[in-house]
């Protein structure tokens, strides 16, 4: 059998035990030598002192060791698989930090495989649950399903876009911020009580008509909570079909007046004619004059009414389009008059509003008439946000036609047996459209569209964050929700609703001037960050930007020009952020800009609790020098992405939380009351009690 080399252990023995005999030695011999035992004794004490300095240094270097190692085997347990114990300790516990760290491997070896079986398992209803989120996200209709107390878990794209900006949607937020309580309450006695299967009323929301189709749903699960049984929202917007219903009906009534008068004179000034026969032949030329004058007002007002009225029809045609369709079409288009077009990618986020079909016959038409005097080879197009507008190009090399010939071309029916010119569809569109030369051998069709609601009016910083490519906009597990506790504080973390967010700033002190200048945000419902469910925005913050903090997050003096102030970003922030719990990371730095905001911004008052992931991981690692968030997610094997721009700090601060509150949960901690007192309890917490209040 080997012999196990003498470690630091035999060393600190050897070297307690000769320090005691020696000074057990030097004390008889200082009193054999006739030394007064008084000095003798002090020197004892000295001597014992000392002994217990060295003792306690050395065992509270252990006790350190041993409590790091236990925080670090806590995060491989409860958060991070692949994390490994690296701390320095002495020889023994070296040892076994390599035990531990054998242990992990295996451990995640086997967590890998159990997951692997448990993914196959679970992949064909994920399959089915990832096909029913795909299929809501490309549905027009806007759909909302609700549990019974109204709470929203699956939603799709299309009713974000009929609510709009202003009442944010999302999972785990009640539908009655969109929807009157009573008038689903009303709809549920009435289909309870056997009527139809869907019921049909109209609502205000806000400047918007909506028309609400009701309908119950039941959760087929045995012993289901009451919470199974919930209800399906249909939401049509109906605010532009009734504007226009509205518009051509005082056309018809200003068209029905003016007739009614224009048809009296006509018939007084026929009556004079044929009642005095008398008359001169200069008075009977004027009552000619009236008759013809009223007859071509008339013709006049009943063209302008049937142009407004194929306008209005037409503005039902008119759609929301991402820009990259609108190409596709035109380039198809394009492609059947045997023009081979060249297509550049365009932004996902540039939508216009128009009627995709009109647009590309005018392009085509217009090029189709170009190629009979001089054909290009080929065809590139773009397509940019310019100002209001999308500016969509067709670019050849060669020279552009005159202005006179494109208006000719302008004036010719698009059909060959129809009477509507492409004057007329960039007209009915609002657009703009025209030829020239952007140098001497490139020429250019250049047509301005309306942008859709929304496009180009945030651009965001140059480090852009990733998300997932399908949509999470459902959580089934809310169907069935109970009632949440009336105490806040006694509710379960992993079942509330998160805001995480971060902001950057001008710099470092609000009391000496600096300000927001970005504001970035993202949800965290049932322990999942909903990264579909997300806020940026940049803010003015009517000062200069310092080179310095440029250099940080990379938001430039010309990147705010035009965005709006704190005191209309922080309202939005408000609502998207209502009903839930704050979270950030150093999270007292962002408050105080905010807080200083919220007088100038319409009564905004941020009053709901705030938790802090610094002081969270703190209170778990307390034997830990570095609370960075970089620090912390590397502990805890999250990629950082976006750092120090809003949302990617939010995203990252996001994924740090949901990890930290399984440790949480492992330590015995988990509601809010409790999180918020381990939080105030850390070293951090204490050193600054003005933000942190006991």
């Amino acid at each position: 059998m080997s012999r196990v080399p003498v470690g630091e252990r035999w060393a600190v023995v050897v070297a307690v035990t000769g320090y005691v005999v020696l000074a057990c030695g030097g004390l008889v011999w200082l009193l054999s030598s006739g030394t007064d035992p008084l000095a003798v004794g002090v020197l004892a004490v000295a001597a014992v002192a000392v002994l217990a300095f060295a003792l306690a240094r050395i065992l509270g270097r252990t006790s350190l060791g041993l409590r790091r190692m236990a925080a670090d085997t806590a995060v491989i347990v409860d958060a991070n698989p692949g994390h490994r114990l690296t701390s320095p300790a002495p020889g023994d516990l070296q040892r076994l930090a390599v035990a531990v760290n054998r242990l992990a491997e295996d451990r995640e070896v086997a967590l890998r495989g159990a997951e692997e079986q448990a993914m196959a398992t679970r992949r064909d209803l994920e399959s089915e649950r990832n096909r029913l989120a795909a299929l809501m996200a490309q549905l027009t209709v806007a759909v909302l399903v609700c549990n019974g107390e109204g709470r929203i878990l699956l939603y799709n794209e299309a009713a974000r876009s009929v609510v709009g900006e202003d009442t944010p949607v999302g999972l785990g937020r009640s539908v009655f911020a969109v929807v009157d309580r009573g008038l689903v309450a009303h709809a549920m006695e009435r289909l309870t009580a056997g009527a139809e299967p869907a019921y049909t009323a109209t609502t205000l929301h806000g400047d918007k008509l909506l028309r609400v189709r009701v309908s119950l749903v039941h959760e087929p699960v045995p012993d289901a909570s009451p919470g199974g049984t919930g209800f399906v929202l249909v939401l049509e917007d109906l605010t532009r079909e009734v504007r226009a219903g509205d518009r051509r009906e005082r056309l018809l009534r200003q068209l029905t007046e003016a007739t009614r008068a224009s048809l009296g004179s006509i018939r007084a000034a026929a009556e004079s004619v044929l009642e005095f026969p008398e008359l001169t032949a200069t008075e009977r030329q004027r009552f000619l004059e009236i008759v013809r004058e009223e007859a071509d007002g008339l013709g006049r007002r009943v063209d302008d009414f049937a142009t407004e009225s194929v306008h209005l029809a037409d503005d039902r045609v008119q759609t929301d389009i991402a820009g990259e369709d609108l190409l596709t079409v035109v380039r198809s288009e394009l492609a059947r008059a045997g023009l081979d077009c060249a297509q550049p990618p365009v932004s996902p986020q540039l939508w216009l509003r128009a009627d995709a079909h009109a647009v590309a016959r005018v392009v085509a038409r217009l090029l189709a008439r170009l190629t009979e005097t001089s054909p290009p080879d080929r065809v590139a197009l773009g397509l940019e946000v310019t100002g209001r507008h999308g500016q969509l190009d067709a670019r050849w090399p060669g020279r552009a036609p005159a202005p006179s010939v494109v208006d000719r071309w302008l004036d010719e029916p698009l059909e060959a047996a129809g009477t509507e010119t492409a004057r007329d569809v960039v007209e009915r569109h609002g657009a703009e459209i025209w030829c020239g030369e952007s140098d001497g051998s490139t020429a250019y069709l250049r047509l301005l569209l309306p942008l859709a609601a929304g496009t180009g009016r945030n651009p965001v910083p140059a480090a852009r964050i990733e998300v997932a490519s399908r949509p999470e906009f459902y959580d089934f597990d809310l169907f069935s929700a109970g009632p949440q506790p009336s105490n806040l504080f006694g509710r379960r973390l992993d079942e509330m609703s998160f805001t995480v967010f971060d902001t950057e700033t001008t710099g470092l002190d609000p009391a000496a001037g600096d300000r927001v200048i970005s504001i970035g945000a993202v949800r965290v419902v049932n322990g999942r960050v909903l990264r579909q469910e997300t806020f940026e925005r940049l803010v003015h913050p009517e000062r200069p930007v310092p080179a310095a903090s440029t250099a940080i997050h990379g938001i430039t003096a010309e990147m705010l020009e035009g965005q709006p102030t704190i005191d209309e970003v922080l309202p939005a922030f408000a609502r998207f952020a209502e009903d839930t719990v704050l979270v950030g990371h150093n999270v007292s730095f962002d408050l105080q800009f905010l807080k200083l905001a919220e007088g100038g911004s319409r009564g905004v008052d941020l009053a709901q609790p705030a938790l802090d992931t610094l002081l969270l991981h703190a209170a778990l690692h307390p034997d830990h020098q570095e609370h960075t968030l970089e620090a912390i997610a590397d502990r805890l094997g999250i990629s950082v992405v976006g750092r120090h721009t809003a949302l990617g700090d939010a995203l990252v601060t996001a994924d740090v939380f949901v990890a930290l509150m399984t440790m949480l949960r492992g330590r015995g901690i988990e509601t809010l009351g409790d999180a918020l007192s381990v939080a105030r309890r850390t070293y951090q917490a204490r050193v600054n009690e003005s933000l942190y209040p006991g």
